[in-house]
């Protein structure tokens, strides 16, 4: 799948996931709704109840009080049976019990009412404002208690006497709402952003993915582009060989043959750096550590490039190790700091400083390799580790080289429990520092 198919697809997708997960919520919501609606409901037909069982005990002190009260007559409660046909038992009780108040003019106490309601919307942690309205049978308000609202849940009216009824306008919060369904909300976000964060940890991949295998194409074509140089020396050697005054003039023989030598070093050196990486990365490499003569190795590789160099090439060393002593791999060492010296030389300018420094600091020693070359950008110095990268200014100056060097000493560094690191500057030049312990057995690791 192309990138550009892609970024659509994964845009569409995580719309599509949003308004899911929208439409999921808002339904959610509304259900909660709806039970809290049920809830407060509930919580007003309590409030009725206790008020009336309050005006019970009232009629029970009136009582007391007044025995001759207790003879109520049955035609005074003027009951519509035929409108009790049509209610529940409790409805009926609940309408008969409202008539025996009122024939003792105890009649509904908006206080005690208010009072009731309020406290049972606190224990159910409603903090809602409300209104409950007293009103007649022409639903003209006699009576109100609470804040004014305007617009809210209003609950089921309840009759009281005479076809005057009872009920509440609620105001029912979203945060209530939200803190009901808290739970809930708490998963789908979590899902959520789950979701996405393997949708970007895909797209990441597959990204990476897409990069390596540009970086792979890059490699390969330089590879075989780098190779076909060298191969095409040793064939020309070859062929020169085969000429009779060349074979005879043992100056020209000689010279073709150091050509074809360092060619092919060259191939070597490049099929060694391309199969350690491949043992590192399968953790197969081996390293005959022994001490190491730095000052020896390094005269050894100054020499190499003093001779074999086409650039006016200046040497300047310092050592200052104290007897300190570096065990490493001399193979696999020496290779690093030869790659350093190779960069150093081919990433500058005609005439080249190079400067090679070792000391040695708290157990560890230090190599230093500075130069007067093209320099690395802050950008780049990020990424020029990696492998197939390149940096821009080498590009730039069109020096040939697969990206792979630099990873290669890095990898060989930190196998050595060691590390690298660059200080540069465009158009003045780079420093790389290897940092390497020192140590105090030979074992192989």
């Amino acid at each position: 799948m192309k990138s550009s198919t892609l970024l659509p697809i994964s845009a569409s997708a995580l719309l599509c996931l949003f308004l899911l997960q929208a439409f999921w919520l808002y339904y959610t919501y509304q259900l909660h709704l709806e039970k809290i609606k049920e809830s407060v409901n509930s919580i007003f037909y309590q409030t009725i109840e206790k008020e009336l069982d309050q005006r019970f005990f009232e009629l029970e002190e009136k009582i007391t009080e007044n025995l001759s009260a207790a003879l109520v007559r049955i035609d005074s409660f003027k009951i519509d049976y035929g409108s009790l046909e049509n209610k529940s038992v409790v409805s009926q009780q609940f309408d008969m019990f409202q008539k025996l108040m009122a024939n003792h003019d105890i009649h509904f106490n908006m206080v005690n009412g208010d009072s009731i309601f309020r406290s049972l919307l606190q224990s159910n942690r409603y903090p809602f404002q409300y209104q409950i309205n007293y009103v007649d049978s022409t639903n003209r308000i006699i009576d109100t208690a609470g804040a004014e609202i305007k617009k809210g849940f209003k609950t089921t009216a309840l009759p009281v006497i005479n076809g005057e009824t009872i009920y509440a306008v609620v105001k029912i919060t979203a945060p209530v709402v939200f803190r009901n369904m808290l739970a809930i909300l708490i998963v789908s976000i979590l899902i959520f952003f789950f979701i996405i964060a393997c949708l970007i940890h895909a797209m990441r991949i597959f990204f990476n993915q897409h990069k390596l295998n540009k970086l792979r194409e890059n490699f390969i074509h330089a590879l075989t582009h780098d190779m076909k140089t060298p191969l095409s020396t040793i064939h020309s050697v070859l062929v020169c060989f085969e000429k009779e005054d060349i074979y005879k003039d043992s100056v020209m023989r000689k010279k073709f043959g150091n050509i074809a030598i360092e060619q092919v070093l060259n191939l070597q050196n490049t099929v060694n750096q391309i199969l350690t990486l491949a043992y590192i990365e399968k953790k197969e490499l081996i390293l005959n550590k022994q001490a190491v003569d730095l000052p020896v190795m390094i005269r050894s590789l100054i020499d190499e490039f003093t001779i074999k160099s086409n650039k006016t090439v200046a040497f300047q060393t310092v050592y200052d190790l104290k007897d300190g002593v570096v065990y490493a791999d001399l193979f696999y060492l020496n290779n690093v700091v030869r790659n350093l010296i190779d960069n150093a030389i081919k990433y500058s300018p005609e005439s080249v400083r190079i400067e090679i420094e070792c000391t040695a600091e708290e157990k560890h020693i230090f190599i230093r390799v500075k130069d007067n070359g093209y320099g690395i950008s802050q950008d780049d110095q990020l990424k020029i580790f990696k492998q197939f990268e390149r940096g821009a200014e080498i590009k730039r100056n069109r020096v040939s080289g697969f990206g792979i060097g630099l990873n290669y000493v890095q990898q060989v560094i930190e196998a050595h429990e060691g590390t690298i690191a660059v200080l540069s500057q465009e158009k003045v030049g780079s420093e790389f520092i290897i940092t390497l312990p020192m140590q105090e057995n030979t074992e192989e690791e």
